[in-house]
């Protein structure tokens, strides 16, 4: 299945995902924070709202647009602000554990009947693999899984995030 299509036309994402595009762009210039706004509403999802639930395949098609707005470095930089707006089960406090736990994030702001998933195998002291199968574009997953690892480093070390497999389903070599 190609990236920005949903995988189960019941799938639903949450406002403050939703939200974490516009804040994403915000930080580049006001202008990309109304364009943002401006695709959103163009695709039915007018001030999205914490709590509340959209549909993905509208999210997709809004994301898309703004990708070809924006290109894939500010994607990037959109998923790297993702781990900062979400929530995060509170027992998490390393990058192992969020990158482990990064499948139930998903999982808390996304719902249907095939949403995806992150399955992350560490395979080192300070290095992993995760694979991704879901929509989003890839440059938004390694900014992700960037920001992730940034987010619980202790010691700001360097991270760099690799992609390794390419598709649907995405591997992606994590090192710090």
């Amino acid at each position: 299945m190609p990236q920005y299509e949903a995988f189960s036309q019941d799938v639903e994402v949450n406002g403050r995902s939703v939200r974490s595009i516009v804040e994403g762009v915000g930080q580049f210039s006001s202008a990309y924070k109304e364009r943002a706004l401006e695709i959103l509403d163009n695709h039915g999802l007018p001030e999205p709202e914490e709590g509340e639930w959209y549909s993905m395949q509208a999210y997709l098609d809004a994301f898309a647009e703004l990708t070809d707005t924006v290109g894939p470095k500010t994607v990037s930089k959109i998923g790297s602000e993702i781990p900062n707006v979400v929530d995060w089960p509170p027992e998490v406090e390393t990058v192992e554990e969020a990158m482990e736990s990064l499948d139930d994030v998903y999982n808390m702001n996304h719902r249907g009947s095939d949403l995806g998933y992150y399955d992350f195998e560490q395979t080192g002291d300070s290095n992993g693999v995760m694979t991704c199968r879901n929509p989003y574009p890839s440059s938004l997953d390694e900014g992700l899984l960037k920001g992730v690892a940034e987010k619980f480093s202790d010691d700001g070390a360097f991270v760099r995030v690799e992609q390794t497999e390419e598709g649907t389903e995405r591997a992606y070599e994590i090192s710090r």
